[in-house]
């Protein structure tokens, strides 16, 4: 029998694979980032849910490099007690509506020189 941990080295290994396989689309887009980023724009991030996480962790801090803009909408987050057990029924139904994005960009300035990275988990 494999032990746990050949079997998550086996896994990551896997990852890896993937990635590298996917490695032209990944150096393509960070050149459509770099180019943003030098014409003076940033690129936008986005992710509901738990895909958010990602999105936090490349908020902009000390010593980070610019040119990130989270847009992060904490209505979408687990961390609203509104409804439900930590208010994921609530997260979970507006996930679900119709023209919730346009009112959440609207909050921001967008620009053609933009780009975004789109973070999904599902």
């Amino acid at each position: 029998m494999t032990s746990p941990a050949r079997q998550y080295l086996k896994h990551a290994h896997s990852l890896l694979e993937t990635v590298e396989r996917q490695l032209d689309a990944i150096e393509r887009a960070a050149d459509w980032f770099a180019q943003s980023i030098l014409a003076g724009r940033v690129v936008h991030l986005f992710g509901a849910g738990h895909s958010r996480i990602l999105v936090e962790e490349m908020w902009p801090r000390y010593g980070s490099f610019p040119g990130f803009n989270p847009i992060v909408e904490l209505s979408l987050t687990f961390h609203n007690l509104v409804v439900g057990a930590n208010g994921q029924r609530q997260a979970m139904f507006l996930e679900n509506q119709s023209g919730l994005a346009e009112r959440i960009v609207r909050n921001f300035e967008l620009s053609s020189n933009d780009s975004a990275l789109i973070v999904s988990s599902s």
